[in-house]
């Protein structure tokens, strides 16, 4: 069984063709270095172990590992997030392949080649054994590894005319990845990436400012972003209401942090005539990436669910339509 991996920091998407059909499923990254108690049912249990060292899955601890770094591309969490997202997938534990990604800082090399060193340590990371507690757990045999953001474009891009390209900005929790890519996937006129743009500029924000009064997992103040039009859930989680004021404050600054550096990026690239725009962080930039790149309304692409693209994308490529 061949299982798609979008390794992000902030959550692993998945995808895979089960019967023909395909299907998907996201699970947030928030692991503590050492097991939670399970009072009741260890086949129940979120807690692993990796290469003599325990972690488990806990999205309400402040002391959850952080992930918001390009090291944790080869890290012991990063396996076990890979592990837990496929036993919460509801596919039986078993020998699979998977493909993973890399940002693209790490996957291109200074002449925008393949690293073949960058690629073979995250095949060799991703193969490490992850015994889960009291229960199965799956056995990874094969590991691709394929480029961030390239693939999400896949079905754009076939539908192209020869002489147009597609640029693909993909903003995911740790990294800005953008690509301007030929179409029919012909060739690739120019990368760039930066690993310190991504919606964790917004996260770190909202837990800083509310370090004074307490400690929040990043998962918590994804939450929070996610959710931050919702007023009876801020209320519910955040009581007191100078809290709440700060947190707003802080979010409105931090998105106008986040959206200035994503459209300065943009700047280095001309010639396109699409663009996409992809990634957990899609959601809040990409009226601004449009405004910025100046192309008509047909010609700009973001799905419903921009998360999943770089995924679906991947299996597009090796499997054929997810329309199948």
């Amino acid at each position: 069984m061949r299982i798609y991996v979008d390794d992000g920091s902030t959550n692993i998407k998945l995808a895979w063709k089960e019967g023909g059909v395909v299907k998907t499923a996201i699970s947030p990254n928030s692991f503590k270095p050492e097991w939670s108690l399970n009072l009741f049912d260890n086949s129940s249990s979120s807690n692993y172990e990796i290469e003599g060292e325990k972690f488990s899955f806990d999205p309400t601890s402040a002391d959850a590992v952080v992930t918001t770094e390009t090291r944790y591309q080869y890290s012991l969490v990063n396996v076990v997030a890979i592990h837990h997202a496929l036993l919460q997938s509801g596919i039986e534990p078993q020998k699979v392949d998977i493909v993973v990604t890399l940002p693209l800082s790490e996957y291109l090399d200074s002449d925008n080649q393949p690293n073949k060193e960058n690629i073979a340590r995250k095949k060799a990371s991703v193969k490490r054994t992850v015994a889960v507690q009291g229960k199965a757990g799956f056995a990874i045999d094969k590991v691709s590894v394929l480029p961030e953001s390239i693939p999400a474009g896949f079905n754009v891009l076939a539908s192209l005319e020869d002489d147009d390209s597609l640029l693909i900005v993909d903003l995911g929790g740790t990294t800005l990845d953008v690509s301007h890519v030929r179409s029919k996937m012909r060739g690739i006129t120019k990368t760039w990436c930066d690993p310190k743009i991504g919606v964790s500029i917004v996260t770190d924000g909202i837990k800083n400012t509310l370090a004074a009064n307490t400690r929040i997992s990043s998962l918590h103040a994804d939450n929070i972003i996610i959710n931050r039009n919702d007023t009876s859930w801020l209320e519910h989680r955040m009581a007191d209401v100078n809290h709440r004021k700060a947190v707003m404050t802080t979010i409105e600054e931090k998105e106008g942090v986040l959206t200035r550096r994503v459209t300065d990026a943009l700047t280095r690239f001309t010639g396109y005539t699409h663009v996409m725009c992809v990634g957990g962080g899609a959601g809040l930039v990409k009226d601004a990436v449009k405004f910025v790149t100046k192309v008509p309304e047909n010609r700009f692409f973001s799905s419903k669910e921009p998360q999943f693209d770089l995924v679906l994308g991947m299996l597009e490529m090796k499997e054929g339509s997810v329309n199948e």
